[in-house]
Protein backbone atom coordinates (compact mmCIF):
# COMPACT_ATOMS: atom_id res chain seq x y z
CA UNK A 1 0.00 0.00 0.00
CA UNK A 2 0.99 3.45 -0.56
CA UNK A 3 0.74 6.04 2.34
CA UNK A 4 -0.22 9.61 0.83
CA UNK A 5 -0.47 11.57 3.85
CA UNK A 6 0.91 11.13 7.72
CA UNK A 7 -1.41 13.38 9.84
CA UNK A 8 -0.21 14.84 12.88
CA UNK A 9 -2.85 16.59 14.65
CA UNK A 10 -3.64 19.15 17.31
CA UNK A 11 -0.79 21.23 16.59
CA UNK A 12 -1.44 24.96 18.66
CA UNK A 13 -0.17 28.19 18.96
CA UNK A 14 2.41 27.26 21.55
CA UNK A 15 4.23 25.58 18.53
CA UNK A 16 6.78 27.35 16.59
CA UNK A 17 5.36 28.31 13.18
CA UNK A 18 8.82 28.02 11.46
CA UNK A 19 9.57 24.32 13.02
CA UNK A 20 5.88 23.25 11.69
CA UNK A 21 7.16 24.42 7.89
CA UNK A 22 10.33 23.19 8.41
CA UNK A 23 9.12 19.85 8.97
CA UNK A 24 6.19 20.38 5.98
CA UNK A 25 8.97 21.13 4.02
CA UNK A 26 11.12 18.09 5.37
CA UNK A 27 8.60 15.47 5.17
CA UNK A 28 6.34 16.21 2.38
CA UNK A 29 4.16 13.47 3.04
CA UNK A 30 3.56 14.90 6.34
CA UNK A 31 -0.08 16.87 7.05
CA UNK A 32 -0.59 19.21 9.87
CA UNK A 33 -3.87 19.49 11.17
CA UNK A 34 -5.68 22.18 13.48
CA UNK A 35 -8.37 21.41 15.84
CA UNK A 36 -11.43 23.92 15.11
CA UNK A 37 -14.32 24.28 17.29
CA UNK A 38 -15.98 28.13 18.56
CA UNK A 39 -14.08 28.31 22.21
CA UNK A 40 -10.53 27.99 21.19
CA UNK A 41 -10.80 28.74 17.58
CA UNK A 42 -12.42 32.12 16.69
CA UNK A 43 -11.52 34.81 15.14
CA UNK A 44 -8.76 37.01 17.36
CA UNK A 45 -8.52 34.18 19.56
CA UNK A 46 -4.69 33.02 20.40
CA UNK A 47 -5.05 29.71 18.40
CA UNK A 48 -6.91 31.37 15.39
CA UNK A 49 -4.64 34.05 15.14
CA UNK A 50 -1.85 31.64 15.26
CA UNK A 51 -3.12 29.36 12.78
CA UNK A 52 -3.77 32.04 10.42
CA UNK A 53 -0.32 33.09 10.73
CA UNK A 54 0.64 29.67 9.81
CA UNK A 55 -1.47 29.53 6.86
CA UNK A 56 -0.39 32.63 5.42
CA UNK A 57 3.03 31.67 5.66
CA UNK A 58 1.81 28.59 3.55
CA UNK A 59 1.40 30.21 0.69
CA UNK A 60 4.84 30.58 0.05
CA UNK A 61 5.73 27.37 2.14
CA UNK A 62 4.08 24.86 0.27
CA UNK A 63 3.52 21.99 3.61
CA UNK A 64 0.33 20.32 4.02
CA UNK A 65 -2.23 21.71 6.29
CA UNK A 66 -5.70 20.65 7.25
CA UNK A 67 -9.00 21.40 9.32
CA UNK A 68 -10.19 19.12 11.72
CA UNK A 69 -14.03 20.82 12.48
CA UNK A 70 -15.60 19.85 15.64
CA UNK A 71 -18.53 20.50 18.23
CA UNK A 72 -21.05 23.83 17.01
CA UNK A 73 -18.93 24.32 13.47
CA UNK A 74 -19.31 20.96 13.15
CA UNK A 75 -22.53 20.88 13.19
CA UNK A 76 -23.33 23.94 11.44
CA UNK A 77 -21.54 22.35 8.80
CA UNK A 78 -23.74 19.29 8.69
CA UNK A 79 -26.60 21.39 8.87
CA UNK A 80 -25.36 23.21 5.55
CA UNK A 81 -24.12 26.47 6.51
CA UNK A 82 -20.18 27.18 6.42
CA UNK A 83 -18.79 29.59 9.69
CA UNK A 84 -17.79 32.73 8.14
CA UNK A 85 -14.39 31.71 10.84
CA UNK A 86 -13.88 28.67 8.56
CA UNK A 87 -14.78 29.83 5.13
CA UNK A 88 -12.29 32.62 5.24
CA UNK A 89 -9.21 30.22 5.73
CA UNK A 90 -10.51 27.75 3.27
CA UNK A 91 -10.46 30.51 0.55
CA UNK A 92 -6.79 31.47 1.30
CA UNK A 93 -4.93 30.16 -2.11
CA UNK A 94 -1.64 29.93 -3.37
CA UNK A 95 -0.22 31.41 -5.81
CA UNK A 96 -1.12 28.75 -8.26
CA UNK A 97 -4.21 28.75 -7.29
CA UNK A 98 -4.63 26.09 -4.91
CA UNK A 99 -6.36 26.10 -1.65
CA UNK A 100 -3.71 26.92 1.32
CA UNK A 101 -5.80 24.04 3.34
CA UNK A 102 -6.31 21.04 1.44
CA UNK A 103 -8.38 18.68 3.60
CA UNK A 104 -11.03 19.43 5.88
CA UNK A 105 -11.95 16.84 8.31
CA UNK A 106 -15.38 16.26 9.81
CA UNK A 107 -15.62 14.86 12.69
CA UNK A 108 -19.04 13.65 13.37
CA UNK A 109 -18.35 10.58 15.76
CA UNK A 110 -17.75 11.08 19.80
CA UNK A 111 -19.20 14.23 22.00
CA UNK A 112 -22.72 15.59 21.41
CA UNK A 113 -23.29 13.72 18.20
CA UNK A 114 -27.04 14.33 18.08
CA UNK A 115 -27.23 17.02 15.39
CA UNK A 116 -28.88 16.59 12.19
CA UNK A 117 -26.86 15.38 9.52
CA UNK A 118 -28.05 16.89 6.57
CA UNK A 119 -26.49 15.02 3.15
CA UNK A 120 -27.57 16.56 0.27
CA UNK A 121 -26.55 20.52 2.43
CA UNK A 122 -23.81 19.21 3.60
CA UNK A 123 -23.40 17.27 -0.40
CA UNK A 124 -23.47 20.92 -1.64
CA UNK A 125 -20.72 22.52 0.68
CA UNK A 126 -18.18 19.73 -0.78
CA UNK A 127 -19.13 20.71 -4.50
CA UNK A 128 -18.07 24.61 -3.61
CA UNK A 129 -15.11 23.72 -2.53
CA UNK A 130 -14.13 20.91 -5.21
CA UNK A 131 -10.46 21.01 -4.97
CA UNK A 132 -10.72 20.41 -0.60
CA UNK A 133 -10.90 17.23 0.05
CA UNK A 134 -13.16 16.60 3.07
CA UNK A 135 -13.21 13.82 5.36
CA UNK A 136 -15.71 12.28 7.39
CA UNK A 137 -14.81 10.26 10.54
CA UNK A 138 -16.64 6.49 10.35
CA UNK A 139 -17.53 4.46 13.00
CA UNK A 140 -20.49 1.87 13.33
CA UNK A 141 -22.56 4.61 14.68
CA UNK A 142 -22.74 6.79 12.04
CA UNK A 143 -22.76 3.92 9.27
CA UNK A 144 -26.31 5.29 8.03
CA UNK A 145 -25.14 8.57 7.92
CA UNK A 146 -22.15 8.22 5.94
CA UNK A 147 -24.10 5.89 3.38
CA UNK A 148 -26.44 8.70 2.79
CA UNK A 149 -23.77 10.69 1.89
CA UNK A 150 -22.65 8.13 -0.35
CA UNK A 151 -25.65 8.17 -2.07
CA UNK A 152 -25.13 12.43 -3.18
CA UNK A 153 -22.39 11.14 -5.76
CA UNK A 154 -19.84 13.56 -4.44
CA UNK A 155 -16.34 12.99 -3.32
CA UNK A 156 -15.23 12.05 0.46
CA UNK A 157 -13.07 10.52 1.96
CA UNK A 158 -13.65 8.67 5.24
CA UNK A 159 -11.09 8.16 8.79
CA UNK A 160 -11.35 4.81 11.19
CA UNK A 161 -11.57 7.01 13.90
CA UNK A 162 -13.07 5.54 17.27
CA UNK A 163 -10.69 7.04 19.67
CA UNK A 164 -11.27 10.61 18.49
CA UNK A 165 -8.16 12.38 19.37
CA UNK A 166 -8.20 10.21 23.08
CA UNK A 167 -4.80 8.49 21.61
CA UNK A 168 -6.47 5.07 22.68
CA UNK A 169 -5.55 2.07 20.67
CA UNK A 170 -8.52 1.09 18.82
CA UNK A 171 -7.22 -1.12 15.94
CA UNK A 172 -9.63 -3.68 16.67
CA UNK A 173 -12.59 -1.22 15.21
CA UNK A 174 -9.99 -0.76 11.63
CA UNK A 175 -11.75 -2.92 8.77
CA UNK A 176 -10.81 -2.64 5.31
CA UNK A 177 -12.41 -0.44 2.39
CA UNK A 178 -15.18 0.94 3.86
CA UNK A 179 -16.93 2.88 0.54
CA UNK A 180 -15.28 2.10 -3.00
CA UNK A 181 -14.36 5.18 -4.59
CA UNK A 182 -13.92 6.91 -1.20
CA UNK A 183 -10.63 6.52 0.08
CA UNK A 184 -10.09 5.12 4.28
CA UNK A 185 -7.86 6.20 6.54
CA UNK A 186 -6.78 5.50 10.31
CA UNK A 187 -6.54 6.52 13.48
CA UNK A 188 -6.65 5.50 16.85
CA UNK A 189 -3.80 5.60 19.32
CA UNK A 190 -0.91 6.17 16.91
CA UNK A 191 2.70 6.97 18.30
CA UNK A 192 6.25 7.08 16.86
CA UNK A 193 6.36 3.34 19.37
CA UNK A 194 3.55 1.45 17.84
CA UNK A 195 3.15 3.05 13.86
CA UNK A 196 5.38 0.37 12.49
CA UNK A 197 3.41 -2.39 14.09
CA UNK A 198 0.30 -0.85 12.60
CA UNK A 199 0.78 -0.03 9.26
CA UNK A 200 2.06 -3.68 9.26
CA UNK A 201 -1.69 -4.54 9.93
CA UNK A 202 -3.08 -2.09 7.64
CA UNK A 203 -1.28 -3.72 5.26
CA UNK A 204 -3.17 -6.85 5.52
CA UNK A 205 -6.39 -5.12 5.36
CA UNK A 206 -6.06 -3.00 2.03
CA UNK A 207 -5.58 -4.10 -1.60
CA UNK A 208 -1.46 -3.87 -2.44
CA UNK A 209 -1.85 -0.87 -4.77
CA UNK A 210 -3.89 1.27 -2.41
CA UNK A 211 -3.57 4.63 -1.51
CA UNK A 212 -4.17 5.34 2.42
CA UNK A 213 -2.99 7.69 5.26
CA UNK A 214 -2.91 7.85 9.22
CA UNK A 215 -3.63 10.62 11.69
CA UNK A 216 -2.01 10.57 15.02
CA UNK A 217 -3.01 13.17 18.10
CA UNK A 218 -2.68 11.80 21.48
CA UNK A 219 0.47 9.84 21.38
CA UNK A 220 1.97 13.00 20.05
CA UNK A 221 1.65 14.86 22.67
CA UNK A 222 3.92 16.06 25.94
CA UNK A 223 3.27 17.57 28.99
CA UNK A 224 3.75 21.51 28.66
CA UNK A 225 4.30 24.02 31.52
CA UNK A 226 1.45 23.39 33.35
CA UNK A 227 2.00 19.59 33.26
CA UNK A 228 -1.24 19.63 30.10
CA UNK A 229 -0.15 17.45 27.31
CA UNK A 230 0.69 19.66 24.08
CA UNK A 231 1.71 19.04 20.72
CA UNK A 232 5.66 18.00 20.77
CA UNK A 233 7.37 18.85 17.50
CA UNK A 234 9.77 16.20 18.02
CA UNK A 235 7.44 13.32 18.95
CA UNK A 236 5.85 14.08 15.50
CA UNK A 237 9.55 13.98 13.40
CA UNK A 238 9.66 10.43 14.75
CA UNK A 239 6.16 9.61 14.06
CA UNK A 240 7.02 10.77 10.50
CA UNK A 241 10.52 9.10 9.82
CA UNK A 242 8.98 5.82 11.23
CA UNK A 243 6.02 5.78 8.72
CA UNK A 244 8.36 6.77 5.97
CA UNK A 245 11.10 4.20 6.77
CA UNK A 246 8.08 1.47 6.83
CA UNK A 247 7.21 3.02 3.41
CA UNK A 248 10.76 3.09 1.66
CA UNK A 249 11.05 -0.81 3.08
CA UNK A 250 7.28 -2.14 2.58
CA UNK A 251 4.89 0.49 0.71
CA UNK A 252 4.43 1.01 -3.47
CA UNK A 253 6.00 4.39 -4.60
CA UNK A 254 2.54 6.33 -5.73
Amino acid sequence: MNIEYITCSDMREHNDIDEIINLGKKYPMAEFAIQAHPPKFSPCMPRYVWFDTLVHAARVNKIKLAMHVNSEYRTELCHGNIPYALRRLWDIRRDDNTPVIGRVQVNINGGNDKFKFYAGKIADIIRAYPDIKFIFQYAPAQDARIKRLGKQNVPFSLLYDVSGGEGKLSRDSWGGIILPNHQTGYAGGLSPDNVVENLNYINTLLPADYSTWIDAEGKLKSPGPDEKKLFDTKLAEKYIERAISWQLKNGYQK
